[in-house]
């Protein structure tokens, strides 16, 4: 009787174990599907703008003040004879140097220095691409939106929308938009930057700033003395402006 019951157990063992291999493979074949439409998502979304390069760009008042570069090709507002000259050496992925930008738009600094000839701002790029992954990349296209005479337009649009780029995997796409949203042609762009055309001069903007010093952004000159910032920006700004206008003013006779 042992002998015979053997047989008849090991059937439904052998069935119990063949059964779930079967079960399995749809199993299987769902996790693969899966997989394969979160590869097909991610590709889509890289190879195509979505939502996430949407890119916000407030309105700005348009500006009115003579705009260049100066003899070393530094792009500057304003009138070359103004009285005040202020140079600031930024990086347009700091923090702190949209900050310093903000508080000059809240202020109506254009509107109440650069445009009345009182002010010639000069900016000078110090792209700190070992904490800014983006730095080297909007200097550059910034220079190359100069070249379409756009340079400040794309400046602003650069710092109005940090934080919409900063730090994130496709900085460079929503960047690009964000100049192409100022008026820049993003094919124009697009070769400035695969040709290198800028890059020298961004360097040497870098290279010319450590070698006077200065090793943080934003460093901003006034008539070349460095401002030693307490508090606000802006206001410091204004306090120096209004003092050296008003000492030239009364100098006058």
């Amino acid at each position: 009787m042992t002998n015979r019951s053997k047989p008849t157990q090991g059937k439904p063992r052998s069935r119990g174990r063949t059964v779930p291999k079967k079960s399995r493979l749809p199993l299987y074949l769902g996790i693969g599907m899966i997989g394969i439409i979160g590869l097909i998502v991610v590709l889509v979304n890289t190879l195509n703008p979505t939502a996430e390069t949407a890119v916000n760009l407030p309105p700005r008042e348009p500006l009115t003040a003579a705009v260049g570069q100066t003899a070393e090709g530094y792009w500057y507002k304003g009138d070359p004879n103004a009285p005040v000259k202020i140079v600031e050496y930024a990086d347009f992925e700091c923090p702190a140097c949209a900050k310093l930008e903000q508080e000059l738009l809240q202020t109506n600094f254009d509107q109440l220095y650069v445009e009345t000839g009182k002010v010639q701002f000069i900016y000078r790029e110090l792209p700190l691409t070992s904490i800014h992954s983006s730095a080297q990349l909007t200097a550059e296209v910034a220079r190359c939106a100069g070249d379409q005479n756009l340079f400040w337009p794309v400046h602003d649009a650069l710092f109005d929308t940090q934080k919409q780029w900063e730090r994130k995997p496709n900085a460079r796409e929503i960047i690009l938009t964000a100049a192409a949203k100022a008026g820049a042609s993003r094919t124009q762009l697009d070769s400035c930057l695969a040709a290198g055309t800028h890059t020298a001069a961004v360097n040497a903007s870098t290279n010319e700033a450590m070698t006077r010093g200065v090793q943080s952004t934003p460093t901003v000159y006034v008539n070349d003395q460095e401002v030693k910032f307490v508090s606000d920006f802006a206001s410091t700004l204004i306090k120096l402006v209004d003092g050296i206008v008003a000492s030239q003013s009364s100098a006058t006779p």
